[in-house]
């Protein structure tokens, strides 16, 4: 009977929020997902198996889906997920074909995701970072904090909190000029692959800049994916006391995918008990305004 009271509160809750919607919660021992009725806004997937924490499905209040999961032409994009690339020159990013492991192991070693009454959850994890079958290197606390659906957009306050156990090398693939340099150089950390229906939107950033060959590479304190004024849209805000700030962005149209990239410009270097921490906001609406990304 509690279990029947409790939905029927989040019931009521939501559907203040959201007029003629039904809205619960779905959870298993390793995913949380918010349910519309009968869509996923949102689904967390937090399998040790799998290593990476990632959500996806993840769409709008309104059921605009917008993440891609692991998509034939790489195959380790997950959503929306954060990886390193190089540790200590282990590639962490991409899986091999054959075993689905990456040189360096991002080991999930605990989550907990809990969803609130009012529609609103915290996600905390624990990852270690390590070569296989060796001591940690880097370790992570990762806290997301997500807001209720409310008027058509929800967001997620996502912090992250890495201590180096060893002398750590954050790198990524060399750029253009660089020795080995490559053109898609320059992508780690947090990360967003699109769903393919969404190619025909266009990236905006907070410099003012549009589409990906102005605003590629170059730092913006949010960049956005928009379907027009007053229609779907996913911005990444890169929060002012994050280092680097503000962050260089890498977007790629054709995927399509963008990431706030700490690493872009130049490689870091964290000693033994050093700490780095990241804030990122990330804001989900139906109905973007053209001055939304400022608030």
């Amino acid at each position: 009977m509690r279990g029947v009271l409790f939905l029927f509160a989040l019931e009521f809750v939501f559907t203040q929020a959201l007029p003629a919607q039904t809205n619960f919660w779905r959870q298993s021992e390793h995913a949380l997902a918010l349910l519309n009725g009968s869509n996923i806004v949102w689904q967390i997937v937090a399998d040790p198996a799998q290593g990476k924490p990632y959500f996806h499905p993840l769409a709008t209040p309104g059921g605009t889906l917008l993440t891609d999961l692991r998509p034939p032409d790489h195959p380790w994009h997950r959503g929306l997920w954060f990886s390193w690339k190089f540790i200590n020159g282990l590639n962490y990013w991409e899986e091999d074909h054959q075993t689905h492991r990456s040189e360096g192991a991002t080991e999930l070693v605990e989550e907990k995701l809990q969803p609130h009454d009012d529609g609103s959850a915290t996600l905390k994890f624990s990852l270690n970072y390590h070569p296989w079958n060796a001591p940690a290197v880097l370790t992570e606390q990762r806290t997301i904090e997500i807001s209720a659906p409310t008027d058509g957009r929800y967001e997620m306050n996502w912090t992250s909190e890495f201590t180096a156990v060893t002398n750590v090398s954050l790198t990524r693939t060399p750029l253009p000029g660089e020795p080995d340099g490559k053109s898609y150089g320059g992508y780690a950390g947090l990360s967003l692959r699109l769903n393919k229906a969404r190619c025909d939107w266009t990236f905006s950033n907070s410099s003012g800049a549009t589409g990906v060959t102005a605003l590629h590479g170059q730092p913006a304190s949010w960049l956005k994916f928009s379907a027009g004024t007053n229609l779907p849209a996913v911005t990444i805000f890169d929060d002012a006391q994050n280092l680097r700030h503000p962050s260089p962005w890498y977007a790629n149209q054709e995927m399509p995918f963008f990431s706030p990239a700490l690493l872009f410009s130049k490689s870091l270097t964290l000693a033994p008990g050093e700490k780095l921490t990241l804030h990122y906001k990330i804001l989900i609406t139906d109905h973007d305004a053209q001055n939304q990304s400022s608030k």
